[in-house]
């Protein structure tokens, strides 16, 4: 599993994350926090934190996406 940041533009979802590009091709689940800021640089500790509870929160859509 892996987690990222990115901007949403038109279709496509711009990140300055090279790694992705190991996981090209595999399926995605795509959460989209309302803000009143476009874009906020957060730290890691925030970030696992946001994404264990989402997590937690989809765990339905994850094991979908396993099968």
């Amino acid at each position: 599993m892996f987690a990222t940041t990115g901007i949403i533009q038109g279709n496509t979802i711009l990140t300055n994350d090279a790694s992705l590009e190991r996981y090209d091709g595999r399926k995605v689940i795509i959460t989209v926090l309302e803000e009143e800021k476009p874009y906020d640089t957060i730290s890691d500790e925030k970030l696992f934190m946001l994404s264990d509870a989402l997590i937690a929160q989809n765990k339905q859509a994850y094991r979908e996406l396993a099968q």
